[in-house]
Parts: structure tokens; C-alpha cells; sequence
């Protein structure tokens, strides 16, 4: 081996060794959640992270949800005819063990900036629930990516959870038929993300003719 050799070889240890942690973690597998009723600080969190950092995509406000109490986010937990799932690179102990640590703190928080920063332990979230307008309908809600992990496939696999979940869910002899949607006609990025999951456009929203209508029948 070469002096010129050992010395490139050398350089180049040097390099891998001190890459920074985010790039030397970001192959790091995302596990994806359904949340129980006892995660309901963890998905006060999580929306409200949501909802600070993109809070054009949607119909509900951080300065709405921060007036919440406990009971409200473990109600919208218990809906028996709902699922939220998230994705996360901490498995689902991890994040319990944390939250609990961190609940009374969190309490006292009342800065969208304080909770984007807290929301960098969870990569995205998704609702489905029975539909209001027909009870053969789920509903996709809440559909939300972290910015910085965006264009990483975490979108598509939480929008095929929820539908899954969708399509084994049967309560009382009451079966999903489709899974419909609403979107703001210009979040292209998440238009794209449903088409990919099977969803087809319908035209517009009943709700707002700013937002288009999709839907994925089983």
C-alpha cells in the first residue's frame, strides 16, 4: 500500500466518521402507530405540531385546538369508528415512555413553535373515520407529513394504513364501502400521494369548491 494510498484512505475514514448525525440516521426505518385512547398526549402533540407547521392544509386552527382539554383528545381516540395511525422512527413503548415524561411540560405550552419542535419525534398522522354524509363512507382526515421527511414514501404508507384499516373495519354488520377524501386543489404534493394510493378525482368538494373531492372504492 502506497504512502499516497493510506493517506486518501485516511481522509476519506475521516469524512465517514464525522458526517452529521441527522445524514448518518436517515436511513433509519419508520414504524407506523395506530393510536389507543391512552396515546391522547401524544396525538395532542402530534396535531398541534400539524398544525403549526402547515397550517394552510387545514380547516382547523392551532389557536382552535389549543383550548382542548385532556377528555377531548381521548374522546376523539375512542371513536370506535375511527383509526389515527402515525409514523415514527421510535417504536411505540418509546414515544408512551416519553410522553409521559413530558405531559405536564407540554401542559403548559401554548407557542405553535414550541410543539413543531417537540413534533420532530413523529414523521406524520392520519385520521379515518365514518363519514357524516354517509355511513357507508370512511373519511380521510388529518393527513399530514413533517415537512423535513417529506418525498420519503411516509405520506403513501400511512394514507394505504388508514385504508386498510378502512377495509376490514365492520361495525355492527355496517361495512366500508370507499374511502372519500377532500383536498385543497393546489396541495399537489398530497393529490399525488392519493391518486398513488387508488384514489380518483370526482370532481369538487360539496364542503368548498377550493377543494377537490376523491374517492377509492373497495
Amino acid at each position: 500500500m502506497t504512502v499516497e494510498y493510506e493517506s486518501r484512505l485516511a481522509m476519506l475514514t475521516i469524512i465517514v466518521i464525522n458526517l452529521p448525525l441527522a445524514m448518518s440516521c436517515s436511513s433509519s426505518p419508520v414504524s407506523y402507530h395506530r393510536l389507543e385512547p391512552k396515546h391522547a398526549a401524544i396525538y395532542r402533540v402530534v396535531r398541534l405540531c400539524a398544525l403549526s407547521a402547515s397550517p394552510a392544509q387545514f380547516s382547523s386552527t392551532f389557536e382552535r385546538e389549543i383550548t382542548f382539554d385532556a377528555q377531548t383528545w381521548t374522546n376523539r381516540l375512542s371513536n370506535v369508528d375511527a383509526a389515527t395511525f402515525i409514523a415514527s422512527k421510535h417504536d411505540i413503548e418509546y414515544l408512551e415512555e416519553y410522553a409521559a415524561k413530558q405531559v405536564d411540560e407540554w401542559a403548559g405550552w401554548n407557542e405553535p413553535s414550541q410543539f413543531v419542535m417537540e413534533g420532530r419525534e413523529v414523521d406524520g398522522l392520519v385520521t379515518c373515520l365514518r363519514s357524516f354524509e354517509d355511513p357507508k363512507d370512511a373519511f380521510l382526515v388529518s393527513f399530514w407529513v413533517n415537512p423535513g421527511v417529506r418525498r420519503r414514501g411516509i405520506g403513501t404508507r400511512l394514507v394505504e394504513e388508514a385504508i386498510g384499516w378502512a377495509r376490514g373495519h365492520d361495525l355492527d354488520g355496517q361495512p366500508f364501502t370507499r374511502v372519500v377524501l377532500d383536498v385543497l386543489k393546489d396541495n399537489v404534493a398530497a393529490r399525488s400521494v392519493y391518486e398513488r394510493c387508488g384514489f380518483e378525482e370526482q370532481g369538487d368538494s360539496p364542503e368548498d369548491a377550493k377543494e377537490a373531492r376523491y374517492n377509492c372504492i373497495f
